[in-house]
């Protein structure tokens, strides 16, 4: 239901640890392979109170709402990036990082997750929301769709998500709840505590 990056619970410690009990085995694994794989390998991973890194699961694709404040974060090409990934020529690639923080925040629909409503119109998507040129605050659709007229409706369970970038966390928390507030969508819901834990 969001997401925000960096996260304060990966230590210097944790990210080690991580490197060295899941990432490396992992990686060394599938270098034996015969097949090579190149794509996206997302690790999901739950920390301990004693900062060792759990699998949670591993997801050969983009994580969701994870990705969408992570990629932005990447200075450097992302294009190129990906190109040298399926070209296996990563070792050539230097990835960069915006010294920023991310947050995001998804807008479900009435019912979710078990049955949710669709068809509902969504109020608020106005052209300054959807085409912000100030690349700070955006807006990812999910499960947005248009009626006949033009209209945007809600068609899925996971509806949309307002992510924004900032210098601090809180900044950034609060850009993000300041987009989705001014979006309207009937019996939609939206956790308010994304975010609460790192800034404690």
């Amino acid at each position: 239901m969001g997401a925000y990056c960096p996260a304060p619970v990966v230590t210097e410690l944790v990210y080690r640890r991580a490197i060295e009990r899941i990432i490396e085995p992992m990686h060394k694994f599938l270098s034996r392979q015969e097949i090579p794989y190149r794509g996206v390998l997302f690790v999901g991973l739950m920390i301990t109170e004693s900062g060792d890194p759990n699998v949670v699961e591993f997801n050969v694709r983009f994580g969701d709402p994870e990705c969408q404040i992570t990629l932005p974060l990447i200075s450097s090409d992302i294009y190129s990036l990906l190109h040298s990934a399926a070209t296996d020529k990563l070792f050539e690639h230097e990835t960069t990082f915006y010294d920023k923080q991310a947050l995001t925040v998804v807008l479900a629909a009435e019912g979710y997750p078990s049955t949710p409503i669709k068809g509902r119109f969504i109020a608020g998507l106005n052209s300054d929301i959807i085409n912000s040129v100030e690349g700070n605050v955006w807006v990812n659709f999910a499960g947005v769709g248009l009626d006949g007229n033009g209209n945007y409706i809600s068609t899925g369970g996971r509806v949309l998500s307002c992510s924004a970038i900032a210098d601090s966390l809180e900044d950034a928390k609060t850009l993000a709840y300041r987009l989705i507030s001014q979006i309207e969508l009937e019996g939609s819901h939206y956790r308010t505590d994304i975010g609460h834990r790192a800034l404690q």
